[in-house]
């Protein structure tokens, strides 16, 4: 009877193929090309036409494909793909809960128990997808402040672009203003250019041009206590021929006029002992005040040794500024960790740090160290920041992952019942056909009985045990 039922199924669905083959070319069909009229000459020539711009259009489509979408960024690549996986989590749900519709629809006479389930998961799901596109919204604009934070602008604010330079342009013009000044011949009371190199050892000697300013200096310094010796000897000379009361009014005379100086530097807010001043030439006091003081700068200038960094500052700090440059372009990338590792191996800042204020006076120095901190500080803020939006973003995933999970297992679960029904389902078509009665239960043979006055044949049974055989072959 199985095999009468499949069979009758089979030639059902056979009918209902052969019907939809039939109902195909009753649709409307283009007419065939035999059936349509031939071009006309005057028709002809616009189908070439036709043809002809056909390269020239072909010709135009590269300048329309030259113009590429934007390379994406990793973060945007990463934002990408969350938001997809966002919204295909949900949307997966709706096109399953679709689909097990679809399919229950397809059988003829569901349980009750079947449609419960299904339209209990269907209600359970429904209600947890406003929740999950809740998340789902959530965890995009979670990507989106997790791709900021990781990979914002940074400016340096504590010392701009044009002020990295500073340190070298206000040495190189100390150095061009002792220069002009030893090079100028003057008459007033200072010494031209000693006073400017002053300034330089006090605070620029980390410029590349203080060697050469230390060498003119000493030379100045021999070239003055040669001349002034040779003056002063001669005014010596001069006084030994002097009467006692000559020598003693001319000496009087050098106090007055050394003191008198004295008053006006102190009212130019100047001390004789930190200038440099051209003395009297006929001034015993003052040339023997000045030779004093030329030869113990000289004495103790030549006995220095130049510290070894002396010219090299600038180098420095333009070697500290390329890896601050670095360290900025790896907190813009967003590789947070390798700018902190990196700034926090700055050798050119330690060098830096450890100079003398000779070399570096901290007017330079502090707004370096000012930015450095600042700078690290924003790092470790990042940092931290891109750690918590990570751990809040990680679990709002996994937290959405584990409910559509949930909730695409009980839609499966439902979808295996509904295609279990669907499979053993064989339709209402094949109910329609006559089909025979159920075969009775096999029953065992009773032997015939004879009717009533005739007697029981005894040879009869024997046939009937010999063709119980034959009857296999026919069952």
């Amino acid at each position: 009877m199985k095999k009468t039922l499949f069979s009758l199924l089979a030639l059902s669905i056979s009918i209902a193929q052969g019907e939809e083959g039939k109902e195909s070319p009753a649709t409307p069909a283009p007419a065939p090309a035999a059936e349509q009229p031939a071009a006309t000459p005057a028709e002809a020539p616009a189908d070439d036409t036709a043809k002809q711009e056909t390269p020239a259009a072909t010709a135009e489509q590269p300048a329309a494909t030259t113009e590429q979408p934007a390379q994406e960024t990793p973060a945007q690549q990463e934002q990408r793909k969350v938001d997809e996986k966002a919204k295909d989590a949900t949307l997966r749900l709706r096109e399953k809960m679709t689909t097990m519709d679809t399919e229950l629809a397809k059988i003829t006479k569901p349980t009750r128990s079947l449609v419960s389930r299904v339209n209990s998961v269907k209600t359970r799901i429904t209600r947890q997808l406003e929740d999950m596109d809740r998340r789902a919204l959530k965890i995009a604009q979670l990507q989106t402040e997790f791709n900021e934070a990781k990979g914002a602008d940074f400016t340096f604010d504590k010392i701009s672009v044009d002020e990295r330079d500073r340190y070298m342009r206000d040495g190189q013009a100390a150095y061009k203003a002792m220069l002009v000044d030893m090079k100028q011949k003057k008459g007033a009371r200072k010494v031209g250019g000693l006073d400017k190199y002053e300034i330089m050892r006090k605070r620029y000697q980390g410029i590349p041009e203080y060697k050469d300013a230390h060498a003119r200096y000493l030379r100045t310094l021999r070239k003055l206590d040669k001349n002034w010796s040779a003056r002063l000897t001669q005014e010596q000379n001069v006084r030994k021929r002097y009467t006692p009361a000559k020598v003693k009014a001319a000496s009087d005379m050098d106090k007055r006029q050394y003191d008198e100086l004295v008053r006006k530097l102190q009212e130019e807010g100047e001390d004789i002992a930190k200038v440099w001043v051209i003395p009297n030439m006929r001034n015993i006091k003052m040339l023997d005040y000045c030779i004093r003081k030329v030869r113990d700068v000289l004495k103790r200038t030549e006995r220095e040794t130049l510290d070894p960094a002396v010219g090299t500052v600038p180098a420095l700090i333009n070697q500290y500024w390329e890896k601050m440059d670095d360290i900025r372009q790896s907190m813009i990338n967003g590789e947070l960790e390798d700018a902190e590792a990196k700034i926090k191996n700055n050798a050119a800042l330690d060098l830096i740090m450890r100079l003398r204020k000779e070399l570096l006076p901290d007017e330079y120095r502090i707004p370096i160290r000012e930015q450095n901190q600042a700078t690290r500080d924003e790092i470790t803020k990042r940092l931290r920041n891109y750690q918590r939006l990570q751990r809040t973003l990680e679990n709002e995933i996994a937290t959405l992952t584990r409910i559509t999970t949930s909730a695409e297992a009980q839609i499966d679960g439902a979808m295996d019942a509904v295609q279990e029904a669907l499979d053993s389902d064989i339709g209402e078509n094949s109910m329609e056909v006559d089909q025979p009665a159920p075969p009775a239960p096999a029953q065992p043979e009773q032997p015939a009985q004879p009717a009533e006055g005739e007697a029981k044949p005894v040879e009869a049974e024997q046939p009937a045990e010999a063709a119980a055989p034959e009857q296999k072959p026919a069952a």
